[in-house]
């Protein structure tokens, strides 16, 4: 059985790197530690001179692979997480806005509850 996948959606653009790489690192950690694949944008789209439109092609392409996105922390003020969360909501992928959602995500998806 295949498990599911988790989109990061988190701000990028206009934010220092290495915190970026951090809380996603953080994040990537525990979807796996709850049993889902972790799908990173920085692992997505990895190459530093793509332009913008590139970057967000290649994480739409693969939010629309996953079966969740969730959103970390100041996600409502970035343009790219607004339209991650669009295409979740327009393709009916799980939204979920903090641990204790992916949390419950993880039990309703291991125990079908």
């Amino acid at each position: 059985m295949n498990r599911k996948k988790v989109y990061i959606s988190l701000p990028i653009t206009g934010h220092n790197i290495k915190d970026v790489e951090k809380r996603c690192k953080s994040a990537s950690e525990l979807i796996e530690q709850l049993g889902f694949e972790a799908v990173s944008p920085l692992e997505v789209s990895s190459n530093p001179d793509a332009s913008y439109e590139e970057h967000i092609g290649r994480d739409i392409t693969a939010l629309l692979q996953c079966d969740a996105v969730i959103f970390l922390e100041g996600w409502h003020y970035s343009n790219g997480c607004s339209l991650e969360h669009s295409a979740a909501g327009i393709y009916e992928k799980e939204r979920l806005f903090s641990i204790g959602e992916l949390k419950r995500y993880a039990k309703e998806t291991m125990y079908g509850v």
